[in-house]
């Protein structure tokens, strides 16, 4: 009996093992992590922006595989952004575009505008428009734009492999894609901005066309 007993002693080892088991909030971290690190190494390896379709092409990614992931300074964000313009352009028998300052000063402070006053649209809380904000700033002409929102899901960062995505995903947008492959646009301006938590996110393209 008295080894009965003994032997019975895995069972003071059923609460031990009990106490070792993940808690739900530990085992929903861990999902997250690895969720995380998998739209990461998506963005890492797998981005291919496919042929386009009837009547358009894109360009294929520009960043080296290497250099997708991790922040980046926004004048670098910008710079890719309007290469990757201009690639599409190019690949569709358009001019380029050329940058203007003023664009994406209005195109960051509306980026920014959206993240601080949880809003997503083309026309401010205030009631203006694209070209009423690139005006106010001292354009001369109207404006066009394309904007996106990524809110909720995994942290990301404002990386070159996100500018990429963006990209692909307004040329797969028919609306989106005629702003960027407007012939008689001439100018570009790009803004993008993060939470600190990097959960919400909004950016900005925006065009414009010769001062009159």
């Amino acid at each position: 009996m008295t080894k009965h007993r003994r032997h019975q002693s895995s069972s003071v080892y059923r609460p031990a093992h009990r106490q070792t088991q993940h808690h739900p909030v530990v085992v929903l971290f861990s999902l997250m992590m690895v969720c995380y690190a998998l739209v990461q190494l998506k963005q890492l390896f797998i981005q291919h922006n496919g042929v386009g379709g009837p009547g358009w092409t894109i360009g294929q990614p520009q960043t080296r595989w290497d250099l997708r992931l991790g922040n980046r300074p926004l004048p670098e964000l910008q710079a890719l952004a309007l290469d990757l313009v201009n690639r599409d352009r190019q690949v569709n028998g358009l001019p380029p575009l050329v940058e203007d300052p003023l664009l994406s000063l209005a195109a960051q402070r509306h980026a920014e505008d959206m993240l601080r006053r949880r809003f997503y649209d083309h026309v401010n809380p205030d009631g203006q428009d694209p070209s009423d904000r690139f005006m106010a700033l001292g354009g001369q002409v109207g404006a066009g734009e394309n904007i996106m929102q990524q809110v909720g899901g995994m942290p990301m960062t404002l990386s070159y492999g996100l500018v990429e995505e963006y990209q692909k995903g307004w040329m797969y947008s028919p609306g989106h894609r005629e702003n960027l492959l407007t012939a008689d646009h001439t100018t570009f301006g790009y803004g993008i901005v993060a939470n600190p938590l990097g959960t919400e996110i909004y950016a900005v393209q925006m065009f414009s066309f010769p001062a009159q």
